[in-house]
């Protein structure tokens, strides 16, 4: 499988001026997953291929008439089996995400390096962001011919461009910032926003296109904090599925909410008080006794402060022990009184 690998992705990195680093760590970060998809395959050939000559040599006769049983002929197996078994378990889960992660990082920027690798055919590639699209009908990485080429030129916000040709082939400038197309047998249509009503058509045997900005050097990504499915642990697609599962509650009672207040509106009800929002009751104003205006003619027990009277078993003053007492302005003088 490696050697498969490297016979197919060793012409497109060679001679496109990648350091020999780079390509030696390509194909080095191929081999945790030849390792996850060998692994399973291996043992199994192993077993089989080891206890088919077991069996045919008699061993596994010879060793059950010296006493040895089955679960013990057995038990290395399983001890083996349990151990491959933690081992590829690690190995998928820890090993195999990082390299991926790596290795698809390492891709992207040898695609930015030379537009060429991201070129897609029969599909609109952005060259220059928001101003430069090309299309081709076929693409030749080795040579950067391009055949039944398409370009939109947005650069020039008054102006559009789309340029035709019949066949093209790409350069770069000694520096490697610059792309030269040299582009052959076709035709521009020009179109301007000021004037709509004129539509210009220009036909052409060769054409040459400076498209400036275009970098061809290699810089390697040091943080890339996107990861896809086979790019993540085991922990890290737990905490994924948490907030999806957290999205759709959250979502699911927006809808219920703005579905209740739709029926409502409809309906011409009155709407719910909103989220946190209490209804209470006035508070009524507390009563305060009449103020007394005249000590003369006030009761002495409503002169005497609240917390200094005592509860008394009648109005006539006695309490539940059989005592009295008098009050005044100055002092408090309790005074037993005999039983009747």
């Amino acid at each position: 499988m490696l050697v498969n690998q490297v016979a197919k992705q060793f012409g497109n990195f060679v001679g496109k001026g990648l350091p020999w680093g780079v390509i030696f760590e390509v194909f080095a970060l191929s081999i945790p997953f030849i390792v996850a998809m060998t692994l399973p395959m291996a043992v199994l050939v192993a077993v089989l291929y080891t206890f088919s000559h077991l069996a045919a040599d008699n061993e596994v006769t010879a060793m059950k008439a010296s006493g040895i049983s089955v679960g013990r002929i057995l038990a290395p197996v399983l001890g083996g089996a349990t151990l491959i078994g933690v081992i590829a378990l690690l190995w998928n889960d820890q090993v195999l995400p990082r390299s991926n992660h790596t290795l698809r990082t390492l891709l992207v920027d040898i695609q930015r390096k030379k537009p060429t690798f991201q070129l897609k055919e029969q599909v609109i590639n952005e060259v220059v962001a928001g101003q430069f699209f090309l299309r081709a009908t076929r693409i030749d990485p080795a040579t950067n011919a391009l055949t039944d080429v398409t370009i939109y030129d947005l650069e020039d916000p008054d102006r559009r461009r789309i340029i035709m040709a019949d066949s093209g082939r790409m350069a770069y400038t000694s520096g490697g910032t610059d792309l030269y197309l040299t582009l052959r047998d076709g035709e521009v249509h020009e179109i301007k926003r000021t004037e709509p009503e004129h539509f210009n058509r220009t036909f052409y045997s060769t054409n040459r296109i400076k498209v400036a900005g275009v970098s061809n050097t290699f810089e390697p990504t040091k943080n890339d904090e996107y990861r896809g499915d086979r790019e993540m642990t085991i922990c890290a697609m737990q905490e994924v599925v948490a907030r999806a599962r957290q999205d759709l509650e959250r979502v699911r009672t927006e809808a219920l909410t703005a579905t209740s207040a739709d029926l409502r509106r409809t309906a011409k009800l009155a709407q719910p008080p909103p989220s946190g929002w209490s209804r209470r009751a006035p508070r009524r104003p507390r009563r305060r006794p009449p103020a007394v205006d005249d000590p003369r003619t006030a009761s002495p027990t409503s002169r005497i402060p609240r917390r200094c009277r005592r509860p008394t078993a009648s109005g006539s003053g006695r309490r539940a022990s059989g005592r009295r007492f008098t009050t005044s302005r100055s002092r408090r003088s309790w005074r037993s009184r005999p039983r009747a």
